[in-house]
């Protein structure tokens, strides 16, 4: 695929965003890895046959998969006329007719329910409907708001408000928002893929990673620029068919008194026993769950990511199963709810990071903090800010970074990390570990 398509895509796809178009890093990643493999025959035939053998069942999965989510989406903007924002800490399930929407929102440390109602309903009818439906999440134990007030009576009155469902400019590009962090997150899942090549017992070389992950990357772009196309259209189709004659009531409450802490405690001792296997400070495995998951069991992320320290199943997960485990495939979904095995795959992931991936980095605190990078981003995308060629290769990288102090390493990270979302992660996860230095 040459790279002129994928400016002309990304011009296509820019006139739909705005000026500081944030598939530009995406676009620049692909354009690097197009420079290192050049037009070899060889590696073009190899990658051929990788998809015809280990990828083709994932691609089918991923297609479908995206084709679900966006009709998911579609049918929540026509209900809502927004989509809700898709992050660790913003927990939102929808009822099974998209009418009921209920939100845990641990960042602003409150609970909201919001139903979609009848304009000729009364204040009065439209509020028992509304503390009806909280009543009814309260008594399911399968919900976020049972699960948050499972041990914790709710001890307050909630403040009820009425809005319109509303269709705008600024909601239509925040469903465009959702497609345009959830193709950065894949990109990202690539990256890890790539860097397996980085470990002795690869099967790729790094060059023929490269490929794959040039054209996976390519396939990615295509897709997400389509999806944006529809997501346009879908929402202008919403906004012409939409029900004038609703109305959106909401019932919001506090969260309960440390509830954070009451979330925490419930892993800490999964944390100390990981911590002990693995090598890996407690604190750092429990920063990680509180800015993966908030400690939602049941998180899932858009990518999809699944549980306490947000595994997807191809890459953290199987670099585990492979590595830890002896198997050779991804690791099942179902298991990945499971906080004990959610936990103990997150720190071993920690652990394949500290010591294989980035075992050359000589200072602990320099380590730590490529290590928290890499978690999010992968090992090569930390070499990149390293490397003044801009290559993935973490050994080369470990020579430059072990002339450096650990902080030196960490400011370097946070200007030169080829994702912003990964910049903030670092900060995070970094800043969380002091929460719990003094509680592990």
């Amino acid at each position: 695929m040459s790279g002129l398509w994928l400016v002309l895509s990304l011009l296509l796809i820019s006139t739909h965003l705005s000026a500081n178009d944030p598939f530009d890093e995406l676009d620049e990643e692909v354009a690097l890895f197009e420079a290192e493999q050049g037009d070899s025959q060889k590696l073009q035939d190899e990658f051929e046959q990788y998809l015809q053998t280990e990828q083709s069942d994932y691609q089918v999965w991923q297609n479908q998969y995206l084709k679900e989510f966006d009709l998911f989406q579609q049918q929540v903007i026509s209900k809502w006329g927004k989509v809700e924002p898709i992050n660790a800490e913003y927990d939102v399930q929808f009822s099974e007719d998209k009418n009921v929407k209920s939100i845990v929102d641990y960042e602003n440390e409150e609970v909201k329910v919001e139903l979609v109602i009848d304009q000729k309903l009364s204040q009065l009818e439209a509020e028992i409907a509304v503390k009806k439906q909280f009543e009814k999440l309260l008594a399911d134990k399968e919900s976020n708001i049972a699960a948050i007030f499972s041990d914790t009576p709710v001890s307050n009155t909630g403040e009820i408000s009425l809005t319109k469902v509303a269709f705008s400019a600024t909601n239509k590009q925040q469903s465009k928002q959702v497609i345009i962090k959830q193709t950065q997150s894949q990109a990202q899942e690539i990256d890890k893929k790539t860097d397996r090549a980085l470990l002795t017992d690869s099967t790729l070389t790094e060059k023929e990673a490269s490929l794959l992950a040039t054209e996976e990357k390519s396939a990615l772009l295509k897709s997400s620029q389509a999806r944006l196309l529809n997501s346009d259209k879908g929402y202008q189709v919403a906004e012409q068919n939409a029900d004038k004659n609703t109305r959106i009531i909401t019932y919001k409450v506090k969260l309960p008194n440390n509830s954070l802490q009451k979330r925490a405690s419930k892993y800490a001792s999964f944390a100390e026993q990981e911590s002990k296997k693995n090598n890996i400070p407690a604190p750092l495995i429990m920063a990680i769950m509180h800015s993966e998951s908030a400690f939602n069991p049941r998180a899932k992320s858009a990518v999809p990511a699944y549980g306490l320290m947000q595994i997807v199943p191809r890459t953290a997960g199987h670099d585990v199963n492979k590595l830890v485990r002896n198997i050779d495939r991804p690791m099942q979904v179902k298991d990945l709810y499971v906080p004990a095995i959610n936990v103990e795959t997150g720190s071993a992931y920690l652990n394949i990071l500290d010591k294989r991936y980035l075992k050359a980095i000589n200072n602990e605190q320099s380590r730590l903090y490529c290590t928290i990078a890499a978690y999010n981003t992968g090992a090569g995308n930390v070499a990149r800010v390293f490397n003044k060629d801009g290559t993935r290769n973490i050994n080369k990288a470990a020579k430059v970074i072990n002339q450096l102090t650990p902080d030196e390493v960490y400011q370097q990270l946070l200007a030169k990390l080829p994702y912003d979302e990964t910049k903030h992660y670092l900060e995070r996860v970094y800043t969380r570990i002091a929460l719990y230095d003094a509680t592990i």
